[in-house]
């Protein structure tokens, strides 16, 4: 499955997002979404499907909390790792 296919869905299935939202430039932290114990859950789904581990730079970095720049990042990570 694509990243952006398996993050979208993802956030899709748990969560109801207005389908006029941009969700590639999604807050998905800031905008009340996903909470904290959501996230970590996210994290471990992500890393879990595609193998790779996040550092905690990698977290605390505002492009994490995107939608977009989270695809972007298990993107880079998955063809680092492969």
């Amino acid at each position: 499955m694509r990243v952006s296919d398996f993050i979208i869905s993802r956030l899709q299935k748990k969560y109801t997002i207005d389908k006029d939202i941009d969700i590639e430039n999604l807050n998905y932290v800031e905008s009340g979404y996903v909470d904290s114990l959501g996230i970590i859950k996210f994290i471990v789904e992500i890393e879990d499907e595609f193998g790779i581990e996040f550092s905690d730079d990698e977290i605390a970095d505002p492009s994490f909390k995107t939608v977009g720049g989270l695809i972007k990042l298990v993107e880079r990570k998955v063809m680092n790792n492969e």
